[in-house]
């Protein structure tokens, strides 16, 4: 499975972006996934499925947020 986005959030999750489908239809899914009991990487609840003409408004509304955090830019 190929991932446009596998960030490590802590020691035991990760959020991931990846395309998938979904009732005939096309998503982008941003995720929370944890490990799980048998120590895999597994999705969790924790997430949105966007419909692809949604993902520049999203992305422009979190780089206001970030702007809004850290005027600067900085990390």
């Amino acid at each position: 499975m190929t991932y446009l986005l596998d960030l490590q959030k802590n020691s035991r999750e990760r959020l991931r972006v990846q395309v998938k489908e979904y009732k005939g239809l096309t998503y982008v899914d941003l995720r929370v996934w944890y490990i799980g009991e048998d120590g895999e990487f597994a999705p969790s609840s924790k997430g949105v499925m966007l419909k692809p003409c949604h993902v520049v408004e999203v992305a422009q509304g979190l780089m206001l947020a970030s702007q809004a955090v850290d005027p600067q830019g900085g990390r």
